[in-house]
């Protein structure tokens, strides 16, 4: 790796939008999903869509992993937490010491209380539907993430 390297490189931006649309629909696949790492076993449904009322009530991580429990997600969020090990390589001290697993995304329409419930929980991101992003959707460019809807962020 040199310095002149071309790190950033321009893409054209119907590309960049046929990227998310594939990486959406790649997520919406039970295959694809646990193929990429993630635990769905327990998961009822695949795209897996949590009403707003169940979610607008959060302001407690401990309410979060309720929620979690209670739709069989927390194996995710789990495993995640587990795979928490030391980065191998020169990385450790360089300030990226650990390494892990990526959980759940959690996909919201309004920012609330929602988004510090989830915050702290290991492996686990949170978006909102306006901004999603590629290197969230296909993390490490592996299509097929675990995402978790809101009612009102799978509507638009």
């Amino acid at each position: 790796t040199k310095v002149w390297r071309r790190w950033h490189r321009r893409v054209n931006l119907n590309q960049k939008r046929m990227a998310v649309c594939s990486a959406l629909a790649a997520s919406a696949l039970p295959a694809l999903v646990s193929a990429r790492g993630h635990s769905i076993d327990n998961v009822p449904e695949i795209p897996l869509v949590v009403s707003d009322e169940a979610v607008s009530g959060l302001e407690k991580t401990k309410a979060a992993v309720t929620l979690l429990k209670a739709i069989n997600a927390y194996d995710d969020v789990e495993k995640s937490k587990n795979s928490r090990k030391i980065r191998a390589g020169k990385g450790k001290r360089r300030n990226r010491r650990y390494v892990q697993h990526v959980g759940p995304l959690v996909v919201y329409n309004e920012a609330g209380p929602l988004t510090r419930a989830f915050r702290n929980l290991p492996g686990v991101e949170l978006c909102q539907v306006s901004r999603l992003n590629l290197l969230r959707l296909a993390p490490g460019g592996h299509l097929g993430r675990f995402i978790i809807w809101t009612e009102s962020a799978f509507k638009e």
